[in-house]
């Protein structure tokens, strides 16, 4: 039997020992949670790690799943960041510049991804992301973006936005080989304010328009609310967030295929 060693607990404490040795810039600003990406980008010469537990259920509970997202995000040079994702099957490349002053309090950032799957024939997706934000001085803030998605998917025996993504599991049967462009415009809006020094809480907004849809297929429209907690060496946060997300079938509303989820993270900086 394996035994756990001792000195593989030394790797917390190496951990905050690192983190305590960052400079001080300040609190840490993370892309999570919630659904708008930062309008800053992270100093020159950190990086900064963003992980994620998310558990999801939809179809009314039938469907569950678990995913572990991670964020890499290294500043390049002034304003500007790379940033490397992974989540189960996917994987992530993208780039921000950020920290467009519009006027004091008001900035905004630009985003560009790209998501690759295992088998980069089944799906690659391009976002461009435009969040904004604004700062009151009473410590409450506004902020959220427009986003634009062009999918590249084979099609599968049953289309719909939630189980797109699902037709890369090997239970689906392929209909055909074919290949479809689904652009999808994403908006999202958040309030959040400041419990103390160290704890924010958030709501926000989140619905999705589906271009050349077919007359069965939904909008999704998600809400979502959350908090972050802040550690005392401002280089690290938690955060949790749960929401749900409706389709939309014409005018109406349905809650029956909902998708609920539920979220936990850490996020900390460390240096070159």
């Amino acid at each position: 039997m394996n035994r756990i060693k001792p000195t593989n607990f030394l790797i917390l404490p190496f951990i905050f020992s690192l983190l305590n040795g960052v400079e001080n810039y300040g609190a840490i600003g993370t892309s999570r949670p919630g659904a708008a990406n930062p309008t800053s980008s992270i100093p020159t010469g950190l990086y900064q790690f963003e992980i994620g537990a998310n558990f999801t259920t939809n179809q009314g509970g039938i469907d569950t799943s678990i995913t572990f997202p991670i964020l890499i995000r290294m500043g390049l040079f002034n304003n500007t960041e790379w940033q490397v994702g992974f989540s189960n099957k996917y994987l992530t490349l993208g780039i921000l510049y950020g920290e467009i002053s519009i006027i004091d309090g008001l900035e905004n950032s630009f985003i560009f991804t790209t998501s690759l799957t295992q088998n980069n024939d089944s799906l690659t997706e391009y976002s461009v992301y435009l969040p904004i934000s604004y700062s009151f001085r009473n410590g409450f803030s506004i902020w959220g973006q427009i986003a634009g998605t062009f999918i590249n998917i084979n099609k599968c025996s049953n289309e719909n936005y939630f189980t797109k993504n699902s037709c890369l599991d090997a239970d689906w049967k392929w209909e055909n080989n074919i290949n479809i462009s689904d652009p999808i415009i994403d908006y999202s809006l958040a309030i959040g304010n400041s419990l103390d020094d160290r704890t924010n809480w958030f709501f926000e907004v989140n619905p999705s328009e589906i271009l050349k849809l077919k007359d069965d297929e939904n909008n999704p429209f998600s809400i979502g609310y959350g908090a972050t907690f802040l550690l005392d060496n401002n280089n690290a946060q938690f955060d949790f967030s749960m929401g749900l997300t409706f389709q939309k079938n014409g005018s109406i509303w349905k809650t029956l295929a909902a998708e609920n989820y539920i979220e936990w993270g850490f996020s900390f900086r460390l240096p070159e």
